[in-house]
């Protein structure tokens, strides 16, 4: 009698599990994004109904649903809305344990983090299948498996701890990735996820984002990717040239192509490899045409700011004083031009991609503070200001609608950082007095120390730590001071890390009064340091003369509005010109981080998996 209790006893769990594992199928039916589902509600990660619908909107804010699925289904490789991170015929008890490095997963940590991977995270990097099982994954490759998990315990409360403990075999895995075998696309793929959201780590020196985003592209040159009707070419056994697969070629190479851009632009780095040219080549081919709307928009975003970089690069390390600045100017006139043509069609970008667009746009306008001599120097610092609030703005409205700051790729971070900066440079100097509405700026500057606080994932990482620094910076009273005479100047000392030397500036002044760490400067600079005011060139405003004047020109400058970009733009075309701010220098180039060890290493086991 016992024997037949306790068989209906099993028979009767197994019945109840089987019921409920049917009721969390037809649970993830009934929504549209996964948000009720049970395993993110006990990850603790809250799910509101306006995260699930933003998360996974249409390309369009105000296209209708049915356009967009449309649009998908015009596309082959266009990922669908997420229904269920796990298929239909799959069980939770099909997920297998895995351990990497000493540290174990349990099947239900692994199926909650890639919940919570799909759900927040995969809308940036939309080439992996939503409905392909974590054991599918794994197969693929064991590097993309732990890439997804090393992306979603970023917010995984379910353990705290394998943020940490998984960091190092997880990068031992990227390193051994260039090994050229039958899964160098899964790969790939996972090199791309741990460029968007790298372990946290405590100095810029050990970022090493672009590093892996620069693996991506060395592995994706060597199968070919960069010529996908040539891809045979570059395989010993036969490629599938099919139509579909040609264009999922196409799209993992721009994405390549377009997360190594940001990863560069994230730190300031230059980037040695003609990706514009392998782009343009694709685009008069046609295949361009075979990548989703949204990444199409990023493509000929990193397109102008490679360009952008590459044409003034050369101007980081010149003699600026003694060098016709017009040419310059000019240039970046003609960019500007090329990212407004994109305002044509912000009426349908989302939210997110005008975000890129105004980041795009960041990156440019600060190459404004190199040309003081321009005629109309103060309209572009107005625009300077203006873009700077509209990028923080936009970010926190983001996060309002779905919780961007809490899951944000690593570009987005940096960016917003470079906005505060700009803020903190502009409304803590001697130009402060030629913007109106110097309540805007402070308002989105203190709003950005917020932003990075909720993108902190670990503690003393560099969102925190970067939030302390722009808190303490805004109550100093030596930053930007060079000569300890109580005049706050705009002079950027670091001028060879492109758009981001003025974050590294920034950073710099704080190292030296809270650090205890002054900059170094060039040889050459303290030379031309001591030579007599009379015989050195100069094309600052000299500050006796802004301390005699200073509300001299304030009619110039319209105020802030930086809720529509455009209008605020067309709103400063008429305002006139006024005197030089900005004492550009000629710093020799600085390496803020040094070389990454594990990139030196990396090097020494691969040597042949480098083109030359």
């Amino acid at each position: 009698m016992s024997v037949r209790k306790t068989w209906s006893l099993i028979l009767g769990r197994k019945s109840a599990i089987l019921q409920r594992e049917n009721d969390l199928l037809r649970e993830r039916l009934s929504t549209v994004s996964g948000a009720n589902d049970p395993r993110l509600q006990e990850s603790g990660i809250s799910t509101s109904p306006s995260d699930a619908v933003v998360s996974h909107s249409p390309t369009s804010r105000h296209e209708s649903q049915e356009q967009s699925e449309q649009r998908q289904e015009d596309n082959t490789l266009q990922v669908t809305p997420l229904h269920a991170p796990i298929p239909l015929g799959a069980s939770l008890s099909d997920t297998l344990p895995r351990s990497l490095g000493g540290v174990n997963l349990e099947p239900k940590e692994i199926d909650d983090i890639f919940a919570l991977y799909f759900l927040y995270y995969a809308k940036h990097l939309p080439f992996l299948d939503p409905q392909a099982t974590p054991n599918s994954f794994y197969d693929q490759s064991p590097l993309l498996f732990w890439a997804i998990i090393s992306a979603g315990t970023r917010r995984y409360i379910g353990n705290p701890t394998l943020i940490g403990s998984i960091a190092e075999p997880v990068l031992k895995l990227g390193w051994s990735s260039m090994h050229i075998g039958g899964a160098v696309i899964p790969n790939i793929q996972g090199l791309l996820i741990l460029s968007t959201w790298p372990f946290p780590t405590n100095s810029t020196s050990k970022d090493n984002t672009f590093t892996l985003s620069g693996m991506s592209i060395n592995l994706a040159l060597q199968i070919g990717l960069h010529v996908p009707l040539q891809g045979q070419d570059y395989s010993r056994t036969r490629v599938d040239l099919s139509n579909e697969n040609i264009a999922r070629r196409v799209q993992l190479w721009s994405y390549c192509v377009v997360v190594h851009q940001k990863a560069a632009c994230a730190l300031g780095y230059p980037i040695t490899l003609p990706l514009d040219l392998f782009q343009r080549k694709l685009e008069l081919s046609g295949h361009l045409s075979l990548t989703p709307r949204s990444l199409n928009l990023e493509i000929r975003l990193a397109s102008i700011v490679g360009r952008m970089n590459s044409v003034l690069f050369e101007y980081n390390f010149d003699d600026l004083q003694n060098k016709p600045q017009a040419a310059p100017s000019m240039m970046l006139d003609v960019f500007e031009a090329q990212l407004s043509e994109l305002d044509r069609e912000s009426s349908e970008f989302s939210d997110l991609e005008a975000l890129y667009l105004q980041i795009a746009r960041l990156q440019l306008r600060i190459y404004y503070l190199r040309c003081p001599e321009d005629e109309m120097f103060s309209l572009n610092l107005t625009k300077i200001y203006t873009t700077a609030i509209q990028v923080i703005e936009m970010t926190g409205r983001l996060d309002n609608e779905i919780n961007l700051a809490s899951f944000c790729p690593h570009q987005i971070y940096r960016m917003s950082a470079l906005a505060a900066s700009v803020l903190l440079r502009i409304l803590k100097t001697r130009i402060s007095t030629y913007i109106r509405d110097q309540q805007a700026g402070k308002v989105s500057y203190f709003q950005e120390i917020a932003l990075l606080r909720k993108m902190s994932v670990h503690n003393n990482d560099m969102p925190g730590r970067m939030a302390g620094i722009f808190a303490q910076l805004w109550t100093s009273q030596k930053a930007f001071k060079p000569k300890g005479d109580g005049i706050a100047s705009p002079e950027v000392r670091i001028q060879s890390r492109l758009s981001m030397s003025l974050l590294h500036d920034t950073m710099w002044w704080w190292r030296e009064e809270y650090g205890d760490q002054p900059y170094t400067r060039s040889l050459k600079k303290e030379q031309q340091a001591n030579i007599p005011e009379s015989s050195a060139p100069s094309n600052s405003l000299p500050a006796e003369s802004y301390l005699e004047n200073p509300n001299a020109e304030n009619n110039v400058l319209e105020n802030v509005n930086s809720n529509n970009p455009q209008t605020s733009d067309q709103n400063l075309i008429n305002q006139t010109a006024t005197n030089d701010f900005f004492a550009v220098d000629d710093t020799m180039p600085f390496l803020w981080d040094p070389i990454d060890p594990g990139f030196e290493s990396m090097i020494e086991l691969f040597p042949d998996s480098w083109p030359l």
